[in-house]
């Protein structure tokens, strides 16, 4: 498969780095890095370029590319780690009602996505959980439903204007389109390590038959699909973090000196970091490939586990590997370093770590 960008999939991305660029200094993503992590001066320029609706289509007021385009600015956002919920907003929120929605939800929500005046966000995991076979349930309720569970790990839920439950009823599998502000719905910040996930409690949550995405209960087909494509998105911020990450390192290791010599002269931290350089090729093939199939429709359950290994073993090397050769200024919340270390390492456990998703990899393979 031939990975080479097209002139407009260059200018997209070229349009996210400029921006990303201008506002992603070390002194925005500190003034961005506690309780006020919402960049919200860039999202509104992201809104003014188009970039919020690349994956939305034209006539709901998008830019009318795929999901590989989408890709590709989530991989920019990786480079520069600035606090936005494009991943929660744009993958886990707007992508699904746009696969899925029915037109009245898809007229409802996703041209006020593509201009940034709403935020949606997608709970897809569970402590103890399949994310495929959710263990938060709806039962009937008259002409609605009644929801319970517990949601963890749900990126941009405190500013989030309507949150997607994947949850299993007695007739299939469906995802709910749900006020946050709803009697019974609890959201509560958890501590980790870059302050953007939530956890969400549904205690006998009221929720009208409309509220259903799509108007549809199957055998969990559409939500497999829909984790696929959020699995792959993260793949692409990771591979993103991973391309700056070792830039930045091969800097400092060719202007510090020690013993009269740069540090990249000494041999373990050149096979460090030859070694790092694979692991960031291999992380962003196999997300362009996952990217791909996803694009074209095509099958891709194998390519997005191998992404998914990837950005979790790959990038936790990288991560572990450009501190070590930082030293002590790793540490220093001055120099930005420890940002990619952080979001590699969140998103090494979203949705499946290395072991897991390699053996799920495995049984696919088996099974073939």
């Amino acid at each position: 498969m031939d990975f080479t960008l097209n002139e407009e999939q260059q200018e997209l991305q070229g349009l996210a780095k400029q921006i990303l660029t201008d506002k992603g200094t070390l002194e925005r993503l500190k003034a961005h890095s506690g309780e006020d992590w919402f960049d919200r001066e860039t999202w509104s320029e992201f809104a003014s370029a188009g970039l919020l609706g690349v994956a939305i289509p034209e006539e709901y007021g998008g830019l009318g590319f795929s999901f590989l385009e989408l890709c590709l600015v989530l991989a920019e956002q990786g480079r520069r780690v600035v606090s936005m919920p494009l991943w929660a907003s744009l993958v886990c929120g707007a992508l699904p009602i746009s696969m899925f929605g029915t037109d009245e939800q898809k007229s409802s929500y996703l041209p006020t996505v593509a201009d940034g005046s709403r935020i949606l966000t997608g709970a897809y995991e569970e402590f103890g959980a399949d994310p495929e076979t959710p263990s938060t349930t709806a039962t009937r309720n008259g002409d609605g439903w009644v929801i319970n569970g517990v949601k963890t790990g749900v990126g941009a839920a405190g500013i989030a204007s309507e949150i997607l439950i994947p949850v299993t009823t007695p007739e299939g599998i469906g995802i709910f389109i749900l006020d946050p502000k709803a009697q019974g719905v609890t959201i509560a910040r958890q501590e980790t390590m870059t302050q953007l996930r939530f956890e969400i409690t549904l205690k006998d949550v009221k929720v009208d038959g409309a509220a259903l995405l799509g108007g549809i209960l199957d055998d969990g087909s559409a939500l497999r699909l829909i984790l696929d494509h959020v699995t792959t998105a993260i793949c692409a911020i990771s591979a993103g973090c991973a391309q700056e990450a070792i830039r930045i390192a091969a800097e400092h290791v060719t202007n510090r000196f020690q013993f009269d010599r740069p540090l990249a002269t000494f041999q373990a931290v050149g096979q460090r970091m030859a070694d790092s350089f694979i692991d960031t090729q291999a992380m962003n093939l196999t997300m362009l490939s996952a990217a791909s199939h996803l694009s074209l429709g095509e099958a891709a359950r194998e390519e997005v586990a191998s992404a998914k290994y990837w950005a979790a073993e790959g990038g936790s090397r990288v991560g572990f590997a450009v501190l070590h050769v930082h030293g002590g200024i790793s540490i220093d919340l001055d120099y930005p370093i420890h940002r990619y270390f952080l979001w590699m390492k969140m998103n090494e456990f979203t949705l499946g770590a290395a072991t897991p998703t390699l053996l799920r990899l495995g049984r696919m393979i088996a099974a073939s």
